[in-house]
């Protein structure tokens, strides 16, 4: 049985805003890690931020207080599949 898991990227305009956010999450100690922007996500930067699902809310909110510039977060399927036993779901 497979259990289907997304991996979350923030895009931005500029490598400076990702820099910018990926400092406030050092900060506050949210996970976070610099990534190429998949191809399928956007055409805008290079660099995105890879983000956990269960951060997704914390990165958003972040996102408002510091006024922090971004083209989206997208939710794509990884590359790869991830396995559980069955009932592990």
């Amino acid at each position: 049985m497979t259990k289907e898991l997304y991996n979350y990227y923030v895009l931005f305009p500029n490598h400076h805003e990702g820099l910018r956010l990926y400092g406030i999450l050092k900060e506050a100690g949210v996970k976070g890690s610099i990534s190429p922007t998949p191809r399928e996500a956007s055409s805008f930067c290079g660099m995105s931020l890879l983000i956990p699902p269960e951060n997704v809310d914390r990165v958003e909110q972040l996102i408002q207080e510091h006024k922090i510039n971004i083209e989206g977060i997208v939710k794509l399927k990884p590359k790869t599949t991830i396995w559980h036993k069955s009932g592990d779901d």
